[in-house]
């Protein structure tokens, strides 16, 4: 998983300026620097992969 691959996956979710992950539709709430996210939904593996690439890279500029 690198940050193009993560950027389309989650697309829209990315919340902008802070990085943050939202969505109603699968509900996914994440706030930058927490340490878990609230999920309830049907997410496949690679949501998951980029929702956790996210979560530990997806602030950190240039972390590829």
């Amino acid at each position: 998983m690198d940050r193009k691959q993560a950027n389309k996956i989650l697309g829209d979710k990315i919340k902008d300026p802070d990085g943050s992950l939202y969505s109603l539709k699968e509900y996914l709430r994440w706030k930058v620097g927490d340490k878990k996210a609230s999920l309830d939904g049907n997410f496949t593996a690679d949501d998951l992969e980029a929702i956790a690439w996210w979560m530990r890279k997806g602030n950190s500029p240039g972390e590829e």
